[in-house]
């Protein structure tokens, strides 16, 4: 008996180093959603040997280009494989942007990416819907607390109606916009950003929480992704 225990566990643990690298190959890290620490989102392998981080506005246009040229090819190319993760962080420059950032965190980690996209894809729609309200509608934009500030520009922006189209009830979008908790992490990772690692645009990248200088585009990091190892 003792025998027969011993050949079962020395067959399974054989079998298990067979399988192993077979398994790692198939997993696509891209539908892996955590988050860090600080509060960010991060997209695949949380053991990833290279972590990369984006600082980024939702009001940003270079935030909303990098999102449509780099989304392919990072997710397929990089991501996907497991070497590296994707973290995106806020770097709050405005009203309307923390309303977005708030509205992107609705649903959880597993909505994140989503939101995420849908804002950015649709940034010039929202965008210049505000800009767009009427003076009388302006003037109201500062009275109340910060929640009813924010339902106001989420109204204003058609950002509502967005996130209506993503399966979010008005009394979920009204929760998500008083969260506390998470205006907080986004703050946080705001004043992180400009404080400790002296960021000033948007989008910044940083990797293994290095800023990396001179890299603020698809263009610009998408060699420096290339160049490392697997």
């Amino acid at each position: 008996m003792k025998y027969r225990s011993a050949y079962l566990a020395s067959a399974l643990v054989a079998a298990t180093v067979m399988i192993s690298p077979v398994s790692a190959e198939q997993t696509d890290w891209t539908k892996r959603v955590t988050q860090s620490s600080m509060g960010g989102h991060v997209m695949g392998n949380p053991l990833a040997r290279h972590k990369l981080t984006e600082y980024m506005s939702y009001t940003c246009n270079h935030c909303a280009a990098f999102e449509k040229e780099s989304h392919s090819d990072l997710t397929a190319k990089h991501v996907k494989k497991g070497h590296i993760s994707f973290e995106v962080r806020n770097l709050i420059l405005n009203p309307i942007d923390l309303t977005a950032a708030m509205l992107a965190r609705c649903g959880g980690r597993t909505k994140f990416f989503g939101n995420h996209r849908a804002l950015l894809l649709q940034q010039s729609t929202w965008l210049t819907k505000f800009q767009a309200a009427s003076p009388e509608v302006m003037k109201t934009m500062n009275d109340g607390t910060v929640p009813q500030r924010l339902k106001k520009i989420a109204k204003a922006a058609g950002l509502d109606t967005l996130m209506k189209g993503r399966g979010f009830t008005p009394a979920a979008i009204d929760a998500c916009l008083s969260d506390k908790g998470e205006q907080d992490k986004i703050l946080a990772m705001t004043e992180y950003a400009r404080t400790t690692l002296k960021l000033s645009g948007t989008p910044s990248f940083t990797l293994a929480d290095q800023p990396l200088a001179k890299v603020h585009s698809w263009e610009a990091l998408q060699p420096r992704l290339a160049s490392l190892p697997q």
